[in-house]
């Protein structure tokens, strides 16, 4: 046997090692890009769940805002504007501990910490949507850092919408008649999927 067969086998051993080597990392390459693809598949599921969830709760967070224009403006079912009214979603100033993006403290947090401080408060039973399976709770706000009740301290405390005056003139100079200032209310309603992380904010300045 010569030296050169003798160096053979050794070589194609070696060889073979390098070759299972290679398909060992090869292995490992392939299953952290199918790791990848998987969670990017649920990832891009997630975000299209959540946004046909907020396109879906669109239409009964809008219906939630008329109730409480109807509420305030045309049924006047609200007892007082100067006086806070919990049992009708109601509060005669901002509430304090509201999030940076205008969000009340009683429609923050998780959804069972948010449905535990939200009843506790005395505020209404949520308003469930058979359509999208969300359920619906809202505050209004009168914009004021203070229960304002005279006119004075409205003007004073209050975001006012001022009034119109017109500017036609007539021949007869007559004493106009006042009127009185009108304050700004602010609607914020949360829309949730109960026991699930999708959560839709919407939030409207009426007057």
């Amino acid at each position: 046997m010569t030296k050169h067969q003798a160096l053979a086998p050794v070589l194609l051993q070696r060889q073979r090692g390098v070759v299972l080597f290679v398909a060992l990392i090869a292995m490992v390459i392939l299953s952290l890009a199918g790791l990848a693809l998987m969670r990017s598949v649920d990832e891009s599921t997630g975000v299209a769940g959540n946004l046909a969830f907020r396109h879906s709760s669109m239409n009964p967070v809008n219906q939630s805002i008329e109730e409480a224009i109807k509420m305030i403006f045309k049924a006047k079912t609200l007892p007082s504007q100067t006086a806070d009214h919990p049992g009708n979603n109601y509060f005669a100033e901002l509430q304090a501990g509201e999030s940076k993006n205008g969000v009340p403290a009683l429609l923050q947090g998780s959804y069972s910490a948010m449905s535990t401080a939200y009843s506790g408060a005395g505020l209404p039973a949520p308003i469930p949507d058979a359509v999208s399976g969300a359920e619906l709770r809202f505050v209004v706000e009168r914009v004021c850092n203070f229960p304002a009740a005279s006119q004075a301290e409205i003007i004073g405390h209050c975001d006012i919408l001022p009034p119109k005056v017109p500017n036609a003139g007539t021949d007869n100079k007559v004493k106009p008649i006042p009127l009185p200032p009108i304050p700004i209310f602010r609607v914020t309603v949360r829309a949730d999927i109960p026991n699930t992380n999708a959560v839709s904010y919407a939030q409207a300045f009426v007057r």
